[in-house]
């Protein structure tokens, strides 16, 4: 107990000395952020072009695979933009009392924890909150610390709309680029899949032999087409089919072609992230039961996080934590 009171403690105060330096880096620029995630002042940095692959070489990898492409500058050089994942992860929450009043018994059962990696080149940082608003502050004063504001941003994203909505609230203004991870595309069809069509043989079929290949390309018309074009015995719910191709005219935007990014030594996934979540969250909060309070959860991914970051010497000998992006990272483009 002692030990989990100790850490706890310098949890809490790591993530307090964040939020400060983070709102004390955004008053030194004249950039305040609401409740909401709105700019209360716009981020007056005029954003770098940002350098992509020449259109020799996007044209090669294009011929290899046999496909067209439009734009060479949809393609940014691997290692000069910065690379940014976010994530959200719940845990389980303790249950303090006995509820005594319907109110209290509909009180929320996980704890959020927001989760965001930051990478360029071979190095990488991590940052933690529990908040999905009190993520994307640190994330803007990190960016601003390490004068990488004005760089181009990629965002790699799974989709979900706090996040997405975040993203195009703070950054609107920025050189930015949003990529839906390939995964969770893929998840997302499955799950709408398993429910739209008469069992999993039929909907394995279609999916390896026509829909997969062709949102691996980026054809996002095509994809709905086939939804659309759809033999009607095939289909048992239609609602879940036409909730799919509502899904891709939502998303379009941010699917690429996927081949042809990897073709490049491109970023498709977040699985960054998911790797950071892993350590700093899940691979100690999510095992053999375990429930957390609020402050407890956030407090212990502060300690992980820090440790992650090779900030916790640091931090236990002199009392603040370097934001500097200095750290090596070891994931490989996916």
């Amino acid at each position: 107990m002692t030990l989990s009171n100790v850490v706890q403690r310098e949890g809490l105060k790591m993530q307090r000395y964040s939020e400060e330096e983070s709102a004390k880096t955004l008053e030194e620029n004249g950039i305040t952020i609401d409740d909401g995630g709105q700019l209360c002042r716009e981020i007056e940095f005029r954003s770098e072009k940002g350098e992509h692959i020449a259109e020799e070489e996007v044209q090669a990898a294009a011929d290899r695979l046999e496909i067209e492409f439009f734009d060479a500058s949809d393609y940014e050089v691997p290692g000069k933009a910065v690379n940014i994942s976010a994530d959200g992860i719940y845990v389980k929450r303790q249950t303090e009392c006995r509820p005594r009043s319907k109110q209290k018994e509909k009180q929320l059962k996980r704890v959020n924890n927001t989760i965001i990696h930051v990478e360029k080149g071979a190095r990488h940082f991590v940052l933690n909150s529990g908040t999905v608003n009190g993520a994307f502050k640190q994330l803007v004063s990190f960016l601003l610390h390490n004068d990488l504001l004005e760089k181009q941003l990629v965002f790699l994203a799974d989709g979900a709309r706090d996040l997405n909505n975040m993203i195009n609230s703070m950054f609107r203004k920025l050189n930015i680029k949003i990529i839906l991870d390939w995964y969770h595309l893929e998840k997302k069809c499955l799950e709408h899949l398993s429910t739209a069509l008469n069992g999993k043989k039929i909907r394995n079929e279609f999916m390896d032999n026509k829909l997969r290949p062709t949102l691996w390309f980026g054809r996002v018309d095509e994809a709905i087409n086939l939804l659309q074009t759809l033999e009607p015995e095939k289909i048992k719910n239609q609602s879940a089919l036409d909730k799919l191709a509502e899904y891709f005219e939502r998303v379009r935007d941010h699917i690429p072609c996927y081949a042809l990014r990897k073709e490049l030594g491109l970023r498709n996934s977040s699985n960054a992230v998911e790797k950071a979540n892993d350590i700093a969250v899940a691979k100690r909060q999510k095992r053999n039961g375990m429930s957390w309070g609020d402050d407890g959860s956030v407090a212990f991914a502060s300690v992980a996080t820090a440790k992650h970051n090779g900030q916790l010497d640091t931090w236990v000998d002199y009392g603040y934590i370097d934001f500097s992006l200095n750290y090596s990272a070891t994931a490989a483009c996916v």
